[in-house]
C-alpha cells in the first residue's frame, strides 16, 4: 500500500512538473513575444524534468539494491554466515551494522556449539551412571532372590547378606559422588571462600581418611614447610584433599608411606600428596582426571573412578588446578590454589 501511494504521488509529481515546463514556456512567449524563447525555454524545462526522472530511478535502482543486500545480510544471520555483503573498508552506518550482526553470528554459533556440548555431556553422564548403576543393582536383585529361599543355611544367608550390604553401600556412594559432582557442574554450589589455614583445611581431610590409612597398613606424614593463609572454600577444598589421600590410600602397598605438604609456590599455593605406589603408565596420565576412568591397576580395588575428576573440579571451581608426577618412587598429586593474599 506505501509503495504504490508513493509511485502515485511521483508520478503526480512530475505530471505538476510537466505542466509548470509547459506554463513557463507560455509565460516567457506572452512576455518576449518570441516562440524561439518559448521553445528553449520548455526545451529547458523538459530537460530539467528527464534529469530529475533519471535521478529517481537511480534512486530506485539504488533502494533495491540496498533492500536485497540487506535481504542477504540477514540470510546472513538466520543461517548462521559469517558473510561480508557491504565492504567492511567503509566507516559507514550500514558496515557497522553488518559488522555487528557478525559478532551476533559468531557469539550464536558459539551458543549453539556451548549447547551441543552440554548435551552431549549430559549423553554421557546418563551413559556412565547406567553403567555404574548396572552392577550393584544386579547383585541387589540376585541375592534379594536367594535369601528367599526358605531352605537357604545360615552361613549362607549371612554372606549374601554381607553382599547386599556391599552393594547399598556402593550405591550410596556412587549416588553421593554423583550428586556433588552435578551439583559442582551444573553452579548449584557456590564455593564460600574464606581467609583461612590452608593447612588447616589439609588436616581435616587428613584426620577423615586416617581409620582407612591405618587398616590398610599405611602411614601419613604430614609437612608444612610454609605457613599459607589464602582464600579459599575450606569445605570442599578439604573434599578435594580428601579424595587425593583416599587415591593414595588405596594404590599405596601396604607398610607405604604417604606424604602431604604444604607449601608457597610462586603465585600458588601447592598441596602435595605423594605416595609409594605403583608408577601410572604414561598413556593412561591423560585420562585419570576423567569421570569414572579407571587405570589398568585398579583391578580388585573399591572405587568407581570419580575421586580425582571432583577433586580437579574443585580446583578448577577456585581458579586452580591439579598436576600428576608419576615415576619409579610413586605418584605426586599437586593441588595448586592461587593466592590473592599472602600471610
Amino acid at each position: 500500500m506505501k509503495a504504490k501511494k508513493y509511485k502515485n504521488r511521483r508520478n503526480a509529481a512530475a505530471v505538476v512538473s510537466a505542466a509548470a515546463a509547459v506554463a513557463s514556456s507560455a509565460a516567457v512567449y506572452f512576455l518576449c513575444g518570441s516562440w524561439l524563447a518559448a521553445v528553449c525555454a520548455a526545451a529547458g524545462g523538459a530537460a530539467a524534468i528527464a534529469c530529475l526522472l533519471y535521478i529517481l530511478r537511480l534512486d530506485d535502482a539504488f533502494i533495491t539494491d540496498t533492500a536485497a543486500d540487506f535481504s542477504r545480510l540477514a540470510d546472513c544471520l538466520t543461517e548462521l554466515e559469517e558473510r561480508e555483503i557491504f565492504p567492511d573498508n567503509e566507516d559507514t552506518a550500514v558496515s557497522k551494522l553488518q559488522n555487528k550482526i557478525i559478532r551476533l553470528v559468531r557469539i550464536l554459533k558459539k551458543k549453539n556449539k556451548d549447547s551441543v556440548a552440554e548435551q552431549e555431556s549430559i549423553k554421557s553422564l546418563v551413559s556412565d551412571i547406567s553403567h555404574q548403576l548396572k552392577t550393584p543393582l544386579a547383585n541387589l536383585k540376585m541375592y534379594t532372590d536367594f535369601i528367599s529361599d526358605e531352605s537357604l543355611e545360615d552361613k549362607e544367608r549371612t554372606e549374601y547378606i554381607r553382599i547386599i550390604c556391599l552393594s547399598v553401600d556402593r550405591l550410596s556412594f556412587l549416588s553421593e559422588s554423583m550428586i556433588k559432582a552435578s551439583r559442582l557442574e551444573s553452579g548449584l554450589i557456590r564455593l564460600k571462600k574464606e581467609e583461612r589455614s590452608l593447612s588447616e583445611t589439609v588436616l581435616k581431610a587428613v584426620k577423615d581418611v586416617y581409620a582407612k590409612a591405618v587398616r590398610s597398613g599405611n602411614e601419613i606424614l604430614f609437612r608444612e614447610e610454609d605457613r599459607v593463609v589464602i582464600s579459599h572454600d575450606s569445605g570442599w577444598t578439604s573434599e578435594a584433599v580428601f579424595n587425593l589421600l583416599d587415591n593414595a590410600v588405596k594404590y599405596s602397598p601396604e607398610g607405604g608411606k604417604i606424604y602431604v605438604t604444604v607449601r608457597r609456590l610462586g603465585m600458588f599455593a601447592e598441596v602435595e600428596v605423594r605416595d609409594e605406589g605403583e608408577k601410572i603408565p604414561e598413556t593412561e596420565q591423560p585420562k585419570i582426571f576423567s569421570r569414572f576412568y579407571r587405570g589398568s591397576n585398579s583391578r580388585g580395588r573399591e572405587g568407581i573412578g570419580i575421586g580425582l575428576y571432583l577433586a580437579r573440579e574443585i580446583a578448577v571451581k577456585q581458579g586452580g588446578y591439579i598436576n600428576l608426577k608419576s615415576g619409579e618412587n610413586g605418584n605426586a598429586f599437586s593441588l595448586y590454589l592461587f593466592q590473592s593474599t599472602q600471610a
